[in-house]
């Protein structure tokens, strides 16, 4: 029971991760547990790391990395389990065992797999123990998803991004120093992957409203996050509804070009698809890197101060809040409370 409090007991999910593999490191103590993010596509699937346990020590996984079939033998097993959605059982190289358990979301979809290597096979007992603990795991973090999901579109909200934000903000303050002094090149090369945000406005959404009503406008609204999160974006970069007719973006990129490059692929694919009705929808993109300011409220108000440019100068289109300061079109500002300015 207390190690079910244990898991029960956290809000964040690379927290509620750890406390997973420390209760069951605890409870079936193991050389090496770890923890997988399943996507599953139309022909095949994929494997990201989400945290792992090695000799008790346990990591939450900040960046997930990808698991190629190349990079494990365990690939094989790891698809059966998959594929039939049941334990599965696989022998190591020096004697010992790898135990897969797949984790099922609400709608009974594989969405998770835990690996155990140890020296000893679990018992039924064991396993059926592995598994209802694999439960509330899954059934918290779907409680925890649903406070953090907007009820219109299903797309993460206000709140969540906030807190989002705040994480690259420390995570950045507390390791710039040492990830660019280090003479370490795969450490150099994680902060080579920068943060952008994007502040998203439908055009005309006022319009919209008073010309077909607000529940079509809501549709229009659930439209645009369904592009949104259709596969113009990778898989870890996040959509925020942050309210009203406006979306954030929060995504990884190399550099500005790039980012823009991304930016503007989502404005073209909103614009190029066919509402009812409408026929077209076209939306205002301001965009910042997130990297040395004080607070969230602060990133979101330079893309904003950014989309506001590009809402005053002829809508459909994506504007960088750097480009527009270097070119003295904008000016640095104090920041003003987002929102103080409506548009339209």
């Amino acid at each position: 029971m207390d190690n079910l409090a244990e898991i029960t007991s956290h809000h964040d999910r690379h927290v509620l991760e750890k406390s997973l593999l420390k209760t069951l490191n605890e409870l079936f103590p193991a050389q090496d547990l770890r923890l997988f993010r399943v996507r599953q596509h139309a022909d095949n699937h994929e494997l990201s790391l989400l945290a792992f346990c090695v000799n008790s020590v346990i990591v939450s996984a900040d960046e997930p990395a990808k698991l190629q079939p190349s990079q494990s033998d365990l690939s094989e097993a790891l698809s059966r389990a998959i594929a039939k959605g049941d334990v599965e059982l696989a022998a190591g190289k020096n004697g010992d065992w790898n135990i897969i358990y797949p984790a099922f979301d609400s709608h009974g979809d594989i969405f998770a797999v835990l690996l155990i290597s140890t020296n000893l096979v679990p018992s039924a007992s064991d396993q059926r123990l592995v598994y209802s603990i694999l439960r509330v795991y899954s059934n918290y973090l779907s409680l925890i998803e649903k406070t953090q999901k907007d009820k219109l579109t299903g797309l993460y909200n206000r709140e969540t991004l906030d807190n989002e934000i705040t994480k690259v903000l420390v995570r950045q303050s507390d390791h710039f120093a040492q990830e660019i002094s280090s003479s370490n090149d795969s450490r150099r090369r994680s902060f080579a992957i920068k943060y952008w945000l994007g502040v998203l406005d439908i055009d005309h959404f006022k319009v919209i409203n008073d010309s077909y009503g607000h529940l079509y406008g809501d549709e229009v609204i659930i439209l645009v996050a369904r592009l949104m999160s259709s596969g113009c974006i990778r898989d870890d970069d996040l959509v925020y509804r942050y309210g009203g007719e406006e979306f954030v973006v929060l995504l990884k990129a190399p550099n500005e070009e790039d980012a823009a490059h991304t930016f503007n692929r989502i404005r073209e694919m909103i614009s190029e698809h066919e509402f009812p009705q409408l026929k077209q929808v076209t939306t205002s993109i301001g965009f910042v890197e997130v990297l040395g300011q004080q607070s969230p409220s602060d990133v979101i108000g330079q893309a904003d101060e950014a989309l506001y440019y590009a809402k005053q100068n002829g809508r459909n289109q994506v504007q960088s809040y750097r480009e527009l300061i270097e070119q003295g079109k904008i000016h640095h500002t104090s920041q003003v409370a987002h929102g103080d300015v409506e548009l339209f």
